[in-house]
């Protein structure tokens, strides 16, 4: 397994990986309406070579930080 580091202190905010069956692009240090940081993965399923590969799931993701709940 290779470990990568990327986040908001990324030179880019774009990580672009290209792996047997799909393209994983990681963009960071965004902000959703609320104003919360946010990260999107988009998986992309590989259809331009002789295979085709299915995604099974959200091809757009979006992970954002909780806001601390007030006491």
């Amino acid at each position: 397994m290779k470990c990568i580091i990327h986040n908001e202190n990324a030179r880019d905010n774009l990580l672009h990986i290209e792996t047997a069956g799909c393209i994983v692009n990681i963009t960071v240090n965004l902000h959703n309406a609320e104003g919360k940081p946010t990260t999107v993965v988009e998986i992309i399923p590989d259809q331009y070579s002789n295979e085709t590969w299915t995604l099974e799931g959200s091809r757009n993701n979006r992970i954002m930080k909780d806001w601390p709940i007030a006491r």
